[in-house]
Order: C-alpha cells, then sequence, then structure tokens
C-alpha cells in the first residue's frame, strides 16, 4: 500500500495491451467513423477520438453524421441502414 500512496499521475502509463501500434480501424466505407451493430440496434463509434490513451498521434476527426448512426431496430428504415453499414465493413481503414 505504501508503494501506490507516493504514485504520481507521470508514473502511470494507461495502454491497452492487445492494440498494436501501428494498427487501428478507424473508417468504414464511406463513414468517417466506425459503425457497430448491436443486438438491439447501432451506434456510431469514433477511435480516432481516443488514439491519445494509446500513445499514438491525435487526430482532429470529422464527426458530423456519427449521431446519425445510431438507431434501434424498431426506427424506420432500419433495414436499408443495416444494409449500408454491413456493406461499409467490406471497405475498412
Amino acid at each position: 500500500m505504501a508503494i501506490f500512496q507516493n504514485l504520481q499521475e507521470e508514473d502511470i502509463e494507461w495502454r491497452a495491451l492487445w492494440l498494436l501500434p501501428d494498427e487501428i480501424l478507424y473508417r468504414c466505407g464511406d463513414f468517417e467513423w466506425v459503425p457497430l451493430l448491436g443486438i438491439w440496434g447501432a451506434v456510431g463509434y469514433a477511435p480516432l477520438l481516443v488514439l491519445k490513451q494509446y500513445r499514438s498521434r491525435q487526430f482532429v476527426l470529422a464527426t458530423p453524421g456519427l449521431a446519425e448512426c445510431e438507431f434501434s431496430y424498431r426506427a424506420d428504415g432500419y433495414k436499408k441502414r443495416i444494409r449500408e453499414i454491413v456493406s461499409s465493413w467490406g471497405q475498412t481503414r
């Protein structure tokens, strides 16, 4: 316990051990971010916004439309949106 009492913020390194620093999925198809399908609906995720946590370059990300990706499977036109998202996953960057 004595070791932890004297820790300073600069003594701690936050990183994800599973993330390779040279590889990150940041875009799918025409989406400027990564749309994720879940069991209840979809959500937009912008990995480039959190790269600083992984000691990588920080990017200014275009986020228009990010919230528009969020929908439930009960929303109007959800099947068309699912097809767009599935198609975009074939063009990852």
